[in-house]
């Protein structure tokens, strides 16, 4: 089962529902958050061309956005990597080369020292970019069916006595 399934079922059962509040602002139903992640799914599989499987990094802050990011990465059949956002722009780099991730998402705070660092992916999106607005605005996908043994997330730990190590969970 996918992931995303979740999202999905709380959609239809529950759209008009508050899902996600920035601070103490409601910001999304559920039925606007899986409208965005599906759209945002959209835009990984069609637009940069992503395969089942495919890694997507998150190195982004507390923000809703991380959670949208994350849900269309599983919508679209993709594998999460997130990246813990205090982390030094270098070992961001390496952890998306070992992890092969396809695509970073990168909150605007941390964009100019993930550039310095030369982090090589396919795509980089960026919430409240007009890049990001224009991935909205790509037409929703259904949700990619999934088995129960396809990988989810693959998490790195700290490294603290040497080069992190993923950690994969279906």
């Amino acid at each position: 089962m996918n992931v995303a399934q979740w999202l999905v079922r709380a959609a239809r059962t529950h759209g008009d529902r508050v899902a996600v509040l920035h601070g103490e602002q409601p910001l999304w139903t559920y039925g606007t958050l899986a409208d965005r992640a599906a759209r945002l799914a959209g835009h990984l599989r069609g637009e940069l061309g992503l395969a089942q499987g495919d890694r997507v990094a998150l190195f982004m802050g507390n923000h809703p956005s991380y959670l949208e990011l994350m849900y269309a990465a599983w919508w679209a059949g993709l594998v999460v990597v997130p990246v813990n956002a205090k982390l030094h722009p270098k070992e961001l780099a390496w952890i998306v080369g070992h992890a092969q991730a396809e695509v970073l998402c990168v909150s605007d705070d941390l964009a100019a020292g993930v550039a310095d660092a030369g982090v090589a992916c396919r795509a980089t999106l960026t919430p409240g970019t007009d890049g990001y607005a224009q991935a909205l605005q790509v037409a929703p996908i259904d949700c990619m069916p999934r088995d129960g043994d396809d990988l989810a997330w693959l998490f790195y730990t700290s490294g603290t006595t040497g080069r992190p190590k993923g950690v994969m969970l279906s």
